[in-house]
This record gives C-alpha cells, structure tokens and sequence, in this order.
C-alpha cells in the first residue's frame, strides 16, 4: 500500500472518529477552552438568537459548508445560534465570496475580516470546513468536522436542556 494511500485512509478513519464522538451523545472532541473567547473576536455572521451558541468555520465554495447551512436555515437546530465564520480556504474566488458576505452583514472590510478569520482558524488548528465548535451541557468546548444529522440533533438537544 502506498504512503498516499495510507494517509487517505487514515484521514478518512480519523474523521470518522471525530464525528462519533462520545458515547454519551456529544459529537466530536475536546478543544481548548478558549476557542469561544478567540471565535467571539472574530467576523462572524449571526443566524437565530439563542443562549446555545456555536461557531462554524465555513468556506463559501464548500459543498459540505452549503449543506450545513442549508440544513441550519431550513430549521435542523431551531434552538441553536449558529455563528458562521467566513474563511476563504478554497481559492481566491472563495475569499471573495466570503469577503462580500461579510460586507453584506457588517460595515467593516470584507478582505481583510476574511484573512483575520483564517488566520484565527489557522491558529485554532482548523484543518478543515465546516468546523463546529460548541460547548457542551458541562461547558467544556468541543469541536467536530461537518455536519451530519445525528450532530445537528445533538446539538439541538443540548441547546432544549
């Protein structure tokens, strides 16, 4: 087996590890404790209104970052703030978009909110998109790597407690 190979798998494995989670429910794994102050200082763009909030590290050329947010938009976490966190990892044309978002929401320089963002993310070790850091019931910060159903059902569970 070649070393490219190895790495595949073993990335496709440790991400699968990630979205698993504990087993008590809560999805992915521990993050320092503070990310939510350091996510708080960055561009971020408001969705709902809630106690229960989340920050996501998302790239507007993302497929798996559209989903996320299409399924938040449509309702998946009623009770969840989410706060998406514009990055432009995917190529110039992405940090633009991401940039007009920005512009769109708030009264600041889209560009270079854009490269505070990745360079936050970058520092925080975000590897890749959509990123979702939240804390749990304990308040401890935890992290996982997309968005799949049974996270976004998590997550809406502990934001109803």
């Amino acid at each position: 087996m070649s070393r490219a190979m190895r790495q595949g798998i073993l990335g496709l494995l440790g991400g699968a590890l990630l979205m698993v989670g504990c087993s008590d429910g809560t999805p992915g794994e521990s993050a320092k404790a503070d990310v939510f102050d350091q996510l708080a200082d960055s561009h971020y763009i408001t969705h709902g209104e809630s106690d229960f909030r989340v920050y996501a590290v998302k790239d507007p050329h993302c497929p798996a970052c559209t989903n996320l947010k299409n399924a938040v938009e449509n309702g998946a976490t009623p009770s969840v703030e989410w706060r998406w966190v514009p990055v432009g990892f995917l190529g110039s044309g992405a940090q633009a978009d991401a940039a007009a978002m920005i512009e769109d929401e708030k009264d600041i320089d889209g560009y270079d909110a854009v490269q505070a963002n990745m360079q936050l993310a970058q520092d925080l070790g975000v590897r890749s998109v959509p990123t979702v850091f939240y804390r749990d019931t304990d308040g401890e910060v935890r992290f996982f790597v997309g968005g799949d159903q049974q996270a976004l059902d998590a997550l809406e569970r502990m934001a109803s407690e």
